[in-house]
């Protein structure tokens, strides 16, 4: 590798120093010809042909050809992230945890690779039950913060936005869902969340006595059921629990 950069660094020295009515980049070319053609992408053959060439001739094409390398570069560069961060998407949405009407988040997931594209405006977090629009700028500055400060980080989804919670729950940030400009939506990264089948009961059949209830039926609430309040509470407080002894 030290080799071939070698190489483009002599190159690119070439070009700064050449003289007008020199033959230094030609000659520099076509003695390197087959190491440049495989870094700059093309054939031997058209760098051999700037053999003669004086080096004021010879340098827009060298430049060109350089440019053209940074480009294809920088474009290979930016499918790898974007293919890096579909696939951080895809593995949230499948390892999200659901309780109640909320999905747990992979914290590594949510605030890391998930952010790797700077491209991406908006981070979508959609299922069948919530849909949280936020800005990826948001996501960038609380990854830089809170996943340091806080080990028993825990974050869940759900109607009302995303939140964050820490030190057993005493500390916490919720962040809501904000409209996307139609002029960004492009620019928008969707997480679709797969929500969990919700099962249906029949209804009791109308032949049934009035004292008969079916198998099949809903069973009546007991009166002194748990709250949602406190049902969320608990399994929040069980989040933090493991997250605390993961830490």
């Amino acid at each position: 590798m030290a080799g071939r950069r070698s190489g483009l660094a002599g190159l690119e020295r070439v070009l700064r120093a050449f003289e007008p009515g020199s033959h230094n980049i030609g000659d520099y070319v076509a003695e390197h010809d087959e190491e440049l053609a495989g870094l700059l992408g093309v054939d031997a053959g058209e760098l051999r042909a700037l053999a003669g060439m004086l080096d004021e001739e010879a340098a827009p094409r060298v430049r060109a050809l350089l440019q053209q390398r940074a480009e294809a570069r920088t474009l290979r560069h930016q499918a790898a992230r974007r293919d890096a961060v579909l696939a951080a998407a895809q593995r949230l949405a499948m390892t999200a945890v659901w309780r109640e009407s909320a999905a747990l988040l992979d914290m590594s997931l949510l605030l890391g690779d998930l952010l790797a594209d700077v491209t991406v405006q908006h981070i979508s977090l959609v299922s069948r039950v919530f849909a949280v629009h936020l800005p990826r700028k948001k996501l960038v500055e609380v990854a830089e913060v809170l996943p340091r400060q806080f080990p028993d980080l825990v974050s869940w989804v759900d109607r009302t936005g995303l939140h964050f919670r820490w030190r057993q729950g005493r500390g916490g940030l919720s962040l809501y869902s904000q409209v996307v400009p139609a002029n960004e939506s492009a620019h928008a990264l969707y997480v679709n969340i797969p929500a969990p089948a919700i099962r249906k009961h029949r209804q009791a059949p109308a032949s049934a006595s009035p004292g008969h209830r079916s198998q099949d039926a809903p069973r009546p609430v007991p009166t002194n059921a748990a709250p949602a309040a406190a049902r969320t509470t608990g399994w929040l407080a069980e989040a933090l629990t493991e997250a605390a002894f993961s830490a």
